[in-house]
């Protein structure tokens, strides 16, 4: 029997060892995610000064929750490759290796790879291509998408021109792509997230 030594003390007896059976290697779950994503993303705010886990991917991560705990992790650890990998301190950079080390499933990891900008990548033909080909990545990206088009609606109150620019350059766009190939899976797709 594999297990673990656990020295036991009583008030009035003298320490004995007892054995417990080993648990073996406890998975990533969902509350690991939401906690990774507050603890890489503490301090961070988003541009109305809200803190970001809460104002950004909490809602994203609760949005996908109807879609599994896979998607929900996606949500939660969206960008948390992109966001940390120029932070100061290297102890508060992931990367996807580091990612998996941490018991993450690989089809999260897979997915947060679709939908992590790379440095100098365009949006639309890098980032929401690639996302789009990707079922959980396209996922997420659609619920992102739809999470930044209501934001652009709180920008164009301070500043209708660039909330215009930003729905009808980025966000509409990348919606209809994101969509197309939502409809066009025929394993995966038909998930829309209105």
């Amino acid at each position: 029997m594999l297990g673990i030594t656990v020295e036991i003390a009583g008030p009035r007896r003298a320490a004995r060892a007892q054995l417990l059976p080993s648990l073996g290697p406890v998975p990533f779950t969902v509350p690991d995610a939401h906690l990774l994503a507050l603890e890489a993303h503490e301090g961070q705010v988003d541009e109305q000064g809200r803190d970001y886990y809460v104002a950004h991917l909490l809602p994203i991560a609760e949005a996908l929750r109807p879609y599994g705990p896979h998607a929900e992790m996606a949500g939660a650890l969206h960008h948390i490759v992109e966001d940390t990998r120029d932070h100061p301190d290297p102890a508060r950079r992931y990367d996807l290796d580091r990612l998996r080390a941490l018991g993450v499933p690989e089809i999260v990891v897979e997915a947060l790879d679709a939908v992590t900008r790379r440095p100098g990548e365009p949006y639309i033909s890098g980032l929401i291509h690639r996302s789009a080909a990707h079922p959980l990545g396209r996922l997420v990206m659609l619920a992102d998408n739809k999470q930044n088009l209501a934001a652009s609606d709180e920008l164009a109150k301070r500043d209708p021109e660039a909330a215009r620019r930003l729905r009808e350059g980025r966000y509409r766009p990348a919606r209809r792509i994101l969509l197309a190939a939502e409809a066009a899976d025929p394993v995966h797709g038909r998930r829309i997230l209105v």
